[in-house]
């Protein structure tokens, strides 16, 4: 129901699925945060149940420990460490995570889709330090499912990193805490391969997050006008 809800999908060009299908499990990076990234909660059955890959979400630590937001892990997740992640995917199973994290929320503008990406550059480090290839995503229509105020001083996303959860108002369908009806669309390239290095450099670090910045842009621009998103212009900051 929620993917009818939603007309939730994936699109993908040319032989990308093929690649995402045989490539070694990988890391798969999907902005944006929104106020609830139910784009990534519903890849997760939808990739494992039709035969995708085997797959796990990563999200923050606070969520298993969150009323409500727990049960959401029960749709098959692993804490978004480095060493749970390191050992999902040495068991075989690939992983999802929202890279620009909760912080990402208090980017969020109407006009564009703002991501919190530029200096986070955690998960390229890891990617080096494993092996482990990177899967450029964008989940298109989830900043759109909820509204949100915040205030222009910061305070809020201050609170919000010293309480390890979100502080902000949002809002959504007849003004209550229900989801829009809009539509949500995954898009996703072919995985960046990744040479393992053990003791990255700053240099190859940036070289590696340079280029997921870049497919992930070159994703954005290729499929926004299909879902109706063709006036909007993707920024990371």
């Amino acid at each position: 129901a929620l993917y009818k809800y939603f007309s939730y999908r994936f699109i993908w060009s040319d032989d990308d699925n093929e690649k995402v299908r045989t490539a070694p499990a990988w890391f798969g990076a999907s902005p944006p945060h929104g106020v609830l990234p139910l784009a990534n909660l519903l890849c997760i059955p939808a990739i494992n149940n039709f035969g995708f890959r085997e797959f796990v979400g990563a999200p923050a630590s606070v969520v298993f420990r969150t009323p409500f937001l727990r049960y959401m892990t029960m749709l098959g997740c692993v804490d978004v460490s480095g060493k749970s992640m390191t050992k999902a995917v040495n068991a075989g199973q690939c992983v999802g995570l929202v890279p620009d994290g909760i912080a990402g929320i208090f980017k969020t503008k109407e006009k564009d889709e703002v991501v919190f990406l530029k200096n986070r550059k955690g998960l390229a480090k890891l990617a080096l330090k494993t092996g482990t290839p990177l899967l450029p995503a964008y989940s298109l229509g989830n900043t759109a499912v909820f509204g949100a105020w915040f205030d222009p001083f910061g305070i809020m996303e201050a609170l919000s990193r010293k309480a390890q959860t979100s502080v902000f108002v949002f809002w959504g369908r007849f003004y209550l805490p229900l989801p829009r009806r809009v539509n949500i669309t995954m898009v996703y390239g072919k995985p960046i391969i990744v040479e393992k290095v053990e003791d990255p450099s700053t240099e190859q670090i940036d070289q590696l997050h340079a280029e997921y910045l870049q497919e992930l842009e070159a994703l954005f621009n290729r499929h926004k006008a299909s879902v109706g998103w063709g006036h909007k212009n993707i920024r990371f900051v």
